[in-house]
């Protein structure tokens, strides 16, 4: 009874998980090879520090995150300048670009001329022309469009000529330069006071005062010089007006400011862009160098090809053992069917609370780890039928074969756990679902070798002594050794 116990110990334990993570609902991830999804390879422009990269990916990271739509992002640096983004679960692409393309940059700058007050772009400077009568010339400074009238690259730190479709219909604004940016934020939220979704800043402590000082010197003007651009990647996104009620002398006080986005889409754009704003710009800006969507179906497909191809490959083994080692196939199933339960339940909780996704490597990694483990059974098989051939009784050849295999599957399990772990080290991308599959599976495989297969293989001996329940060879073979 008390070998049972131990016999039946770990798989116990292992199903009892399974009997959890099933009543809780729990199940792994699926990567974009899959389930779907979009990968957005995005190319740094120019040159930009390794360290720029890193904080860019950390951001990127931090905003799809609170998009809250993506199962658990695969945002790795490939190359020295370039960052693969693979978003599983979202076919989207606007919205995936959203979330790892936009920069970010944030600016607050005074107004100095609009398209409202000239009727064109503010940029355009119209002239008689002294040649021919009833003509003009219109002329416009370096860096702006000659047929736009909008500034070809937004430069923060002198006057630009921004597009803004605020108002439901174009308009060019003449900006100033920066006076306050999204580093200037402590946080922002969206919130719908009175039936429009708006956008609620707060500004740091020492920001504050700089932007009460801007509010009192916009309160000072009229017209559209009264306004206050909010600038976002180059667009205006809102060019609100300083209330006549602000007094010039006292500005705004209290820190906070609010961008209006109106009620469109039930507060997505507010809630996005919020998120934009709360963990800042990215340090580099990115060129989108490709855009991969992978339909939901196309993932599906691939998961029953790999699926079908595992299960042939697995039964035709589990037949094959059965079939060989008879008694001790049996030991074999029953040993791998609960190795199979805990490894689907340990990737369901790696899931759940460390975001682990499944890929098709980590598929290919599950089946090459149930082949490894089948093969940890088959090494003390071996042994075991060798110690009966020299003439060993069946509880010492069961004592020294379990130990010497022991030892045997120690060090081969300690070369592949050692794989796992370069892989998981060295590698980006889907390989690390592999390294992880590959390093559990090969814990497991111990812990089985160790405290199931050795009292497994004493009970079997104790229920039978018959060699012909264990191997294709007879007793007499075994007598006249």
């Amino acid at each position: 009874m008390k070998l049972l116990i131990k016999t039946i110990f770990i798989p116990f334990i292992f199903i009892s998980l399974f009997v959890y993570v099933n009543y809780e609902q729990l199940s792994p991830k699926l990567g974009l090879d899959l389930q779907g999804g979009i990968s957005v390879l995005l190319t740094a422009e120019g040159s930009a520090d390794e360290e720029l990269i890193e904080q860019a990916v950390e951001i990127m990271r931090a905003r799809i995150e609170d998009f809250g739509e993506v199962q658990e992002p695969e945002i790795s640096i490939t190359g020295s300048q370039s960052v693969l983004v693979q978003l599983p679960g979202l076919t989207d692409q606007e919205k995936a670009l959203e979330a790892v393309g936009t920069t970010g940059l944030l600016t607050f700058r005074p107004v100095l001329r609009s398209s409202l007050e000239t009727g064109y772009s503010p940029a355009f400077t119209i002239t008689q022309d002294p040649n021919n009568e009833g003509e003009v010339i219109t002329t416009v400074p370096n860096g702006v469009s000659e047929f736009t009238g909008i500034s070809l690259d937004d430069d923060i730190k002198t006057i630009s000529y921004l597009l803004s479709d605020d108002d439901g219909f174009p308009v060019i604004y003449e900006v100033g330069p920066a006076e306050l940016s999204g580093a200037d934020i402590e946080n922002a939220s969206a919130v719908i006071p009175d039936n429009e979704w708006i956008v609620q800043l707060k500004f740091k402590d020492e920001s504050s005062v700089k932007f009460t000082n801007l509010t009192k010197d916009l309160a000072k003007e009229g017209g559209e010089k009264r306004k206050l651009a909010i600038v976002l990647d180059g667009k205006v996104v809102s060019a609100p007006s300083i209330s006549f009620e602000i007094d010039p002398n006292v500005g705004i006080t209290g820190g906070t400011a609010a961008i209006t986005v109106g009620n469109t889409d039930s507060g997505e754009s507010a809630a996005n862009l919020a998120v934009l704003l709360r963990y800042g710009a990215l340090p580099v800006s990115f060129e989108r160098s490709s855009i991969q969507k992978v339909s939901a179906t196309l993932g599906e497909n691939t998961v029953n090809i790999g699926l079908n191809a595992g299960l042939v490959g697995i039964a035709t083994v589990l037949i094959y053992i059965l079939l060989y080692y008879r008694l001790l196939g049996v030991i074999t199933i029953l040993g791998l069917g609960s190795f199979g339960l805990a490894f689907y339940s340990i990737l369901s909780l790696l899931s759940k609370y460390q975001g682990f996704t499944l890929t098709l490597a980590g598929i290919a990694g599950i089946i090459v780890s149930i082949g490894l483990a089948a093969d940890s059974y088959i090494v003390t098989y071996e042994k075991f039928k060798d110690e009966l051939k020299v003439g060993r009784s069946y509880s010492y050849a069961v004592e020294k074969s379990t130990k010497e295999a022991w030892r045997t599957i120690l060090v081969a399990d300690f070369v592949s756990l050692s794989a796992a772990t370069l892989l998981f080290v060295l590698a980006v991308g889907p390989i690390k679902g592999f390294a992880i599959s590959l390093g559990i599976a090969t814990l497991i495989d111990l812990l089985y070798t160790r405290f199931y297969t050795r009292h497994a293989l004493n009970l079997a001996v104790i229920i039978t002594n018959n060699s012909r329940l264990f191997f294709p060879i007879k007793t007499k073979d075994l007598e006249n050794v």
